[in-house]
């Protein structure tokens, strides 16, 4: 029923499991309105907000939000970024691009472990959904 979506939300499921870690993932449209959302079990409840937030930024910015964090740093030039769109952006790692269908782009966003895990969860993810594509052709 899920399509694309459903195989991205298993393989993050799967991916933090292996992390032995719970976390939240979300996937926004283009509009930044919620597509999915998932909790695991034990995940921190700031997550949900912070997931979304981290879709939003790297499908409204069209990058992963790792790459976002140098440059909002003072004196960057998106330093007071997040400030500015109410809180709307955020420039931690965990957020990254999807591409659900041929046009369609996504934003896809982790939260609830470490930053480094947030983001290989959703980078291991899609790669995972881009290898099923590629044996399935």
């Amino acid at each position: 029923m899920l399509g694309r979506l459903g195989q991205l939300f298993d393989a993050i499921e799967e991916e933090a499991r292996g992390f032995g870690v719970a976390i939240v993932a979300s996937a926004v449209d283009a509009h930044g309105n919620t597509m999915l959302l998932m909790r695991m079990e034990g995940a921190p409840v700031h997550s949900i907000d912070l997931a979304t937030r981290k879709a939003f930024t790297a499908v409204d910015l069209n990058t992963d939000t790792l790459s976002l964090t140098p440059q909002a740093q003072p004196g960057g030039p998106m330093y007071g970024l997040t400030e500015a769109t109410g809180g709307r952006l955020v420039m931690f790692g965990g957020g990254d691009v999807f591409e659900l269908a041929p046009g369609v782009r996504i934003g896809v966003g982790v939260s609830g472990a470490p930053t480094e895990q947030d983001v290989a969860i959703v980078r291991n993810a899609i790669d995972h959904v881009g290898s099923l594509d590629a044996a399935s052709r």
